[in-house]
């Protein structure tokens, strides 16, 4: 599965210290499924603090999520 994040700053790393606290599911990295959203967000942000739009593409093993957590088992 492809997820995307929109931004104004490129990063290979993420850093959940620089993400806000105060976010709708509180503080975290946001994903989008769709590529339209994440570069909407993305200029959103540009036109809050400047920058130049970024969108970052991550590709998700989905059978991660289906995966038992080996303390579980």
């Amino acid at each position: 599965m492809k997820l995307f994040h929109g931004t104004n700053i490129d990063f290979d790393n993420i850093d959940l210290k620089m993400s806000k606290p105060n976010k709708d599911f509180g503080q975290g990295f946001y994903l989008s499924d769709t590529r339209q959203q994440a570069e909407e967000l993305a200029m959103a942000r540009v036109e809050l603090t400047g920058g130049s739009p970024v969108v970052i593409e991550y590709d998700f093993d989905e059978e991660l999520l289906h995966d038992r957590h080996p303390l579980e088992a």
